[in-house]
């Protein structure tokens, strides 16, 4: 494998070996990835834009590389769980789900509202 003088670069092209020649030890590539997105993450909050150039490229394109790698691997979980899904539809559709809820009827409001003018908020 050949190494760069760029710890992202290095990591990626680990990654991408360890892909191409087929992933022997899921958990070794899902530590490997998700150390590598760290490092991207930490980018991000430290100011980096997805257009700065970073080892030669551009952030968003490394996270798009990686992420893609980790979406081929297939170790993404499912987005959504059906069955909670069902639930989630089944208390939506019950038409008494806020019946033991006190946050619709309105006794905390105070009765005589006045609004003032504050120039520190705008309204």
């Amino acid at each position: 494998m050949i190494k760069t003088e760029f710890p992202i670069t290095n990591k990626f092209l680990d990654i991408k070996e360890m892909f191409k020649t087929g992933i022997t030890d899921m958990e070794v590539f899902e530590d490997l990835t998700g150390d590598l997105l760290v490092d991207l993450a930490i980018l991000t909050e430290n100011g980096h834009s997805g257009d700065d150039i970073i080892e030669g490229i551009k952030l968003d394109l490394w996270k798009d590389r990686v992420w893609h790698l980790v979406e081929r691997a297939g170790i993404l979980p499912e987005y959504k769980d059906e069955d909670e899904e069902d639930t989630i539809i089944q208390q939506l559709n019950d038409e008494d789900w806020y019946a033991d809820s006190n946050e619709f009827d309105g006794e905390d409001e105070p009765k005589n509202k006045t609004f003032t003018y504050d120039p520190r908020y705008g309204f």
